[in-house]
């Protein structure tokens, strides 16, 4: 999906070297957040559990991670480090919990392991 294609999501902070004009945050903020699944606590009747797939770049999952995962705030984007195809798995429980397992990449040989 074109809405997810890597790119700054937000500015970050702290800023450390990456260069985007500040027109960039604004444009592939909005079109990144816009694109996002909206995650919420389930029913508490819901009697099966549902699962959503993301697939997308890492700069694009942070940001995701940091606004609805971990109710952190989105600027903290930078701070976070994913193997390149790994699986994070979020659970909200009915109380609202969030529950954050974050890139697992055991599944992939050490050798063929690449981050951004």
């Amino acid at each position: 999906c074109d809405l997810l294609r890597e790119n700054a999501p937000i500015e970050p902070v702290p800023p450390g070297n990456l260069t985007v004009s500040d027109g960039c945050y604004h444009e592939d903020g909005a079109r990144i957040a816009g694109s996002l699944p909206s995650l919420h606590p389930p029913c508490r009747q819901q009697a099966e559990d549902r699962c959503k797939i993301l697939v997308c770049h890492t700069n694009v999952f942070h940001y995701f991670v940091c606004r609805s995962a971990l109710q952190f705030p989105p600027e903290g984007w930078r701070r976070l480090g994913l193997n390149n195809g790994s699986i994070t798995w979020i659970t909200i429980r009915p109380s609202g919990r969030v529950g954050l397992r974050m890139g697992d990449s055991g599944f992939m040989p050490p050798e063929k392991l690449t981050r951004t």
